[in-house]
């Protein structure tokens, strides 16, 4: 099975160092596709939780923001263990941690067990994908950005199996908590599956991994020219992506979609994404990528508002949602995937670092907004700030020359 995926990933065309094998490879590429099909599933269910549980949108927004605020204060920690310390006990609790948010959030009665599974959640994702990302991008120093378009179109897959799962069970009346529950158990035989194999050793193991050390290290990220431009438009990114977390909402609640039209129009944003990014790696042996990153900038910051404010109901949406996805989808992995590769022997502490991204209420102001001036305009405002910030930061010469330093 491994080496099927192998060979239908295309590894043999991407120069891997041989502490790297072939089997570690693929599960590390699954790790964010196991963190999407999670987190896609509590998002495109979000409607059908919030009624079920009587949630106002404030409510479901501080959910997020429990989310984030946890992942922020074990995200570094993690991140900081993995440029020294074991990585696959990280991995594994990672995934436990994934599956046991999930069968909360299945048996969840009520807000206050519904804030305890997203803040599960935001312990758990760190410590399994920030490891993920680091060995792959460790594992292949001449092609980060390919190995990370790699890793993103499968997320994305388990992004869209979600959505289309949520779909086809709502055609034939499954309760959502059932596919909830499944993912759960899915997470626990995955980790099963990482505890048997090995994991490369760090590249300053033996360091430590106090306190001291990790603020040494935050220091040096801070201090180091070729990691600050890549780790401040993440942090636009993050600002950037927030829009879709009401989404599903937005579409409920302002456009009148039903849940199963919900799910499909996250689905159909999904496929586009998968789309997009194979052609981005493609579009990365020819290109550089900062110029990509400032083409798919300039088209999302029409494509968007486009989509948002277009009339016509659902059926304009479904048509918009695939030329924006498209465009967008090429951002996060050559923005992580330069940040990490900037200081490969502190490609966690970055990780991590950027996790602290949490502790800024970004989800809980986005819900305020839309409570004072309404959910349209909070989500358009917040997608043209975050664009041309994005454009603003990332410019062709000094960042990416810095990046081949």
């Amino acid at each position: 099975m491994v080496s099927w995926f192998a060979a239908r990933l295309r590894l043999h065309a991407l120069p891997r160092r041989d502490a790297l094998n072939e089997r570690a490879t693929v599960l590390l590429l699954f790790a964010r596709f196991a963190d999407e099909v999670g987190s896609g599933l509590l998002l495109v269910l979000a409607p059908a939780l919030r009624t079920r549980l009587g949630l106002s949108v404030g409510q479901l927004g501080w959910c997020f923001q429990a989310l984030y605020t946890v992942a922020a204060v074990v995200e570094p920690v993690a991140g900081s263990a993995v440029d020294r310390l074991r990585r696959r006990p990280l991995l594994v609790l990672g995934a436990l941690g994934w599956g046991a948010a999930l069968l909360l959030a299945a048996g969840a009665t009520g807000f206050g067990w519904a804030l305890a599974a997203f803040a599960l959640v935001g312990a758990a994702s760190g410590p399994l994908t920030t490891p993920a990302d680091v060995l792959l991008v460790e594992g292949h120093p001449e092609a980060p950005e390919r190995i990370a378009s790699r890793s993103t179109a499968i997320d994305t897959t388990g992004a869209l199996l979600a959505p289309g799962v949520v779909a086809v069970a709502g055609l034939a009346g499954v309760d959502g908590r059932w596919l909830l529950a499944a993912a759960g158990l899915g997470l626990l035989g995955y980790a099963r599956g990482l505890h048997r194999t090995a994991m490369p050793a760090p590249p300053r193991a033996g360091e430590g991994a106090g306190l001291r050390q990790a603020l040494a290290d935050v220091r040096a990220v801070l201090a180091d020219r070729r990691a600050r431009p890549w780790i401040a438009a993440l942090l636009v990114f993050e600002v950037l992506d927030l829009a879709t977390l009401f989404e599903p909402v937005w579409l409920a609640d302002v456009v009148g979609a039903s849940q199963t039209l919900v799910a499909t129009h996250v689905a159909l944003g999904m496929a586009a994404s998968v789309v997009g990014l194979v052609v981005l790696d493609r579009w990365l042996q020819r290109t550089d990528a900062v110029r990509i990153v400032l083409a798919c900038g300039l088209a999302g910051l029409v494509l968007y508002p486009a989509w948002l404010l277009a009339p016509g109901g659902i059926a304009t949406k479904l048509v918009l949602v695939v030329p924006r996805e498209l465009v967008l989808a090429p951002l996060w992995p050559i923005l992580r995937s330069r940040a990490l590769a900037a200081l490969p022997d502190r490609a966690g502490t970055v990780s991590g670092l950027t996790a602290l991204f949490g502790v800024l209420p970004l989800a809980g102001g986005l819900a305020w907004a839309a409570e004072r001036i309404g959910l349209t305009s909070a989500l358009l405002g917040v997608h043209l700030v975050a664009s041309v910030t994005l454009l603003a930061v990332v410019r062709p010469g000094r960042s990416d020359r810095a990046s081949r330093t």
